[in-house]
Parts: structure tokens; sequence; C-alpha cells
């Protein structure tokens, strides 16, 4: 199965880390039609907008996006792409490869994904001033406080999102995901995770619709912990988790808590599916402190590369790409500043095609 594949820089490091992950799928030979029109910092810089609407029009027409770096510029793009698209399933794996500088003792094991709802949520941020609620709720009072919006006096509020329709189509992705992992080392166990005992209506209702689909699957384990003891558990057993579900705001935050835990967010790649166009991406940033100096560790970048193949059917390839970065990190050689090494870029990436050319 091939495809047609739009590559999209985006900001900073952006540029450097697609041109990697470009090479390598370049290499594996993928038979995918790949193209990586100008956008992006780049676009502006030559008085183009940072997402021209031919662009748009490209990435609507392709089969999947592989994108760069976000930054204050190529924010145009990644509302498309997540929003307008509507990925709701935010899918990060979590895992350590020998030779990576884990801060932990013993990281030898740790392999799980965290799903983060992506649509709902706190994301998009929904704020506004707090007199908005004071008009438009006069008669509110909190159920704890006994207090009106007016009480509170001048200030800001923001939405949290959780609804029926949007937690049900997470929690049936999490479960069949989960079933599908399940083997070759993986129990089947899905960890949801919430602060349902604050936030009993939106937390609540998340929690008992997960609860209420896993029951239907007694084939897997399911367990509950709130973010706070999640947090905790992350650090303390990390190999005990499996996959871990939860919404958009703690996804965000536990899931950079967990690349930390294997190497850092040089070696985080996610994929955001679901919607009408998927799209991979690197977890980190676009990094301008070191936009442009050919240092920054590409591996999140090509191991996203990795998930797009897998999802276009492509796994043989997939696990190519995976057996080429654990085989460059065990060896040790050429490894990026992040991770002890004095490699450039390109010379990482060099690693990773001498592997897969074996």
């Amino acid at each position: 199965m091939a495809g047609n594949v739009i590559v999209l820089d985006g900001d900073g490091v952006g540029p450097e880390v697609m041109g990697a992950a470009y090479r390598v799928l370049e290499g594996l030979g993928t038979g995918l039609d790949m193209e990586r029109p100008l956008c992006g910092e780049a676009a502006v810089g030559r008085g183009k907008p940072a997402f021209p609407q031919e662009v748009r029009q490209m990435c609507l027409a392709a089969d999947a996006v592989l994108f760069g770096a976000t930054g204050s510029t190529s924010r145009d793009i990644l509302s498309f792409l997540r929003w307008e698209m509507d990925n709701y399933i935010n899918l990060r794996p979590i895992r350590y490869y020998e030779g990576t500088l884990s801060p932990l003792k013993d990281p030898d094991g740790i392999d799980f994904v965290i799903l983060r709802e992506n649509s709902e949520g706190l994301y998009p941020a929904r704020e506004g001033d707090l007199s908005l609620l004071i008009e438009g709720l006069p008669d509110y009072r909190d159920a704890r406080l006994g207090k009106s919006f007016a009480d509170f006096g001048d200030g800001k509020f923001a939405v949290l999102l959780a609804t029926i329709r949007g937690t049900e189509r997470f929690a049936r992705f999490a479960v069949d995901f989960t079933l599908k992992r399940k083997g070759n080392g993986h129990p089947g166990r899905l960890t949801c995770v919430t602060k349902s005992n604050v936030l009993r209506e939106t937390g609540g209702l998340f929690q008992r619709i997960m609860e209420e689909e896993a029951r239907r699957h007694p084939q897997i384990e399911f367990e509950h912990f709130y973010v706070d003891n999640m947090a905790r558990r992350l650090v303390r057993n990390p190999q005990d988790v499996d996959v871990l579900a939860t919404s958009n705001l703690f996804g965000d935050i536990l899931a950079d808590e967990a690349a930390e835990l294997v190497g850092g967010l040089g070696l985080a790649p996610s994929a955001c599916i679901g919607g009408r166009l998927p799209y991979f991406e690197s977890v980190h940033g676009s990094a301008p402190d070191i936009a442009g100096k050919g240092i920054v560790n590409p591996t999140a970048a090509i191991l996203s590369a990795g998930l797009m193949l897998a999802h276009l059917g492509l796994i043989q390839q997939a696990a190519a790409v995976s057996r080429a970065i654990e085989q460059v990190y065990r060896e040790g050689a050429h490894l990026t500043r992040d991770q002890g090494g004095m490699a450039t870029t390109s010379e990482f990436t060099d690693a990773v095609l001498r592997v897969l050319g074996e």
C-alpha cells in the first residue's frame, strides 16, 4: 500500500528534522508519493503566507501529513491539522531505547502508549473576560462556595468541555487499541486518568464512559487513577503502564513527563488521527535557540515517520525504522548532544540510513 504524503517543515528546527525524516523515507523505498511544499517561517521569509491556500489544498488531497514543528508562525497549520480535521486522538508512544540518557536508574522495559483526547477539555482555548459569565449567568452559584461569578471580581475564565459524543468515541478507540496491542509482552491494561474527585462533572463523565466501555470487553484490564497519583506512578513504576488514556490537558502534561523518563522530547513521536486527515509530528517544539545549527536530534521526527508508515499499512517498513533507531542508540557512536554525543543531525541520520541499508 502506497499513498500521497505532504511533508510540512513548520518553524525553527522543523526543516532540519523533516529533512532527516524525508531522507529516511526515501532510503526505505516505500513507494510513497511525497511532496514538500514551502510553508511556515520559510514561506513568510519569501513574502508568502505561512500556510498558503495551495498547500492547504494539497493536504486535503493527501493520505497523510508529516509535520515538523510549530512556532508562532505556523499556528494556522496546527489549527487546521488538529481541529479543522477533527483528529481527536493524539497517540504518543513512550519507549526506552538502550543508550539514551534516561534519568532513571532502571528504565529497561518502559514501553507504553499515552492516548490523549485531542478535541475537547481545555484545548483549544475557550477563554474570555469574567464579565461575560457574570452577564450570561447572573443566577449561578458555586455549589461548594456559594459564590456567584460577580463575587470573584474582575478576571478571566476558561471553559473545559467534556461531551458524551466526544468521550464515547475516544473510549471506543482506547479500548480497541488496547485489545489490538494485547500480546507480545503487552498485558492489555487500560489506565484511565482523570481528576474526577475535584472535577466531578467533567472528570466524572470521562471516567464513567471509559469504565462503561471497558466493561464491555472483559479481555482487557481496566484501572483508574487521579492525575496527581498517576504523575507519581509514572516515575515510580513506568514499566507497569501499558495504555494510558486521559483528557487533553492531562495528556499533554503526562506525555512530556513520560518522554523525560526515556531520554527527553527529542525521542518523543506522536500521531494525531481519527479525523479526516491523519498527521504525524515530533512532540518537541520549534526550539528556536538551536535552529539552523545542525545539532537537533531528529529521532522523534524519524519515529513519527515510522508511525505514519504503520498507519498507511507499511508495517514492515515501520518496524525497520524502529529497529534502526534501536541499533543506532545501542551502538552509541553517532548520538546527538542531547544524548551525550557530538553527532550532527545529518550524521545521526546517516547512521540510521546505514543500518537500514545493511
